[in-house]
């Protein structure tokens, strides 16, 4: 079970527009918001989930299923990079997501990606092994180590 508090920074997130950012879009496969719901266990706190939420050139926080929450991740400058890149390079796979008029929050074994471009919210569960959702894995594997070492 996931606290009020991460379902509404959650949301939040996912509900930012390129317009509340004064950000003109080149395209509308540019992705300038990627969440990422990603599965964690632990027996001893409530946090069977996490979500790393970033905004171009803006902000990456990572909210916890308790409610707990890191922010300015990205003022260190390999997280801003690691950011950067997802970013810029996450369009690549859009063509294997569904676009979704829903991104609710709900538990599963698997990352959960949404990314958001100005023709909406595309969606995937990473639960294979295509080359599109390993290339994206590894993408997020870039940003969550730079996390890590900024955390240390």
């Amino acid at each position: 079970m996931v606290s009020e508090n991460y379902i509404k920074l959650r949301q939040q997130v996912l509900d930012y527009t390129n317009k509340d950012m004064n950000l003109t879009l080149e395209n509308d496969k540019q992705v300038y918001i990627a969440v990422f719901d990603i599965p964690v266990e632990s027996i001893i706190l409530n946090r069977e989930s996490q979500t790393l939420a970033l905004v171009f050139g803006i902000n990456t926080h990572l909210y916890f299923g308790d409610g707990a929450v890191l922010t300015d991740l990205e003022k260190n400058p390999n997280v801003m990079h690691a950011m950067q890149s997802l970013l810029i390079s996450s369009h690549q796979v859009l063509d294997v997501m569904t676009k979704t008029e829903t991104p609710k929050y709900y538990p599963s074994k698997n990352i959960r990606a949404y990314l958001k471009t100005s023709k909406g919210i595309f969606f995937k569960e990473l639960s294979g092994n295509t080359k599109e959702e390993q290339f994206l894995k590894a993408l997020l594997s870039n940003v969550l180590a730079a996390v890590a070492q900024a955390i240390k």
